[in-house]
């Protein structure tokens, strides 16, 4: 009887020891697996203050005629002509609308600009694009007059004279007035352009 209780005892502490082992034996691996987790998360959240360090916020842009903000950014050419960019494509109403505005405009600079029409060509001038990202976020329609004026969004709110006013200033104001017939009527608003 003494033996089996030696037995029993022996067992216990057996058993005992053998569940502190593996008490201890888990608590480490739960300790190595927070620090390496914390670790993984320390390092995540710095790269994310790296990131956001870097990104740099653009300062609100000065706005003119027709809703077109000012860049910071020399006028761009092409063969010696103002460029004008548009970005737009058919499904959107907006684009839609605008279009055949900035169209006829164009029209009115034969020899004077560089149009590159974008109307259901979103992939080309990426560059261009990809350089005014962070004002147009990818949406349309989207213009660049020059790179010196942009705007996201029609001219809707003006209404299609108006429209047509304003784009033909912000040509004309890159153009320095010419051709000169267009120019004229629009002198007023030429005026106000920074």
């Amino acid at each position: 009887m003494k033996e089996k209780k030696n037995f029993n005892l022996t067992t216990l502490i057996l058993a005992l020891l053998l569940v502190g082992i593996a008490f201890f034996a888990g608590m480490m691996w739960m300790k190595n697996r927070n620090l390496e987790q914390g670790k993984a998360a320390g390092t995540a959240d710095q790269t994310a203050q790296n990131e956001a360090e870097t990104q740099v916020t653009p300062e609100p842009l000065e706005s003119t005629v027709g809703g077109f903000a000012i860049t910071k950014d020399e006028i761009c050419y092409e063969n010696e002509k103002p460029l004008i960019y548009y970005f737009g494509y058919a499904g959107c109403p907006h684009c839609s609308w605008n279009h055949p505005i900035l169209q006829s405009v164009a029209k009115k600079f034969p020899t004077q600009i560089a149009f590159h029409d974008n109307m259901d060509k979103l992939e080309q001038d990426q560059d261009v694009q990809e350089k005014y990202a962070q004002i147009s976020q990818g949406a349309v329609p989207f213009f660049v007059f020059g790179c010196k004026y942009v705007r996201l969004g029609s001219g809707e709110n003006y209404g299609e004279k108006d429209e047509e006013k304003f784009l033909t200033a912000l040509i004309c104001k890159l153009t320095n007035g010419q051709p000169e017939k267009v120019c004229t009527p629009v002198q007023d608003l030429i005026d106000q352009i920074k």
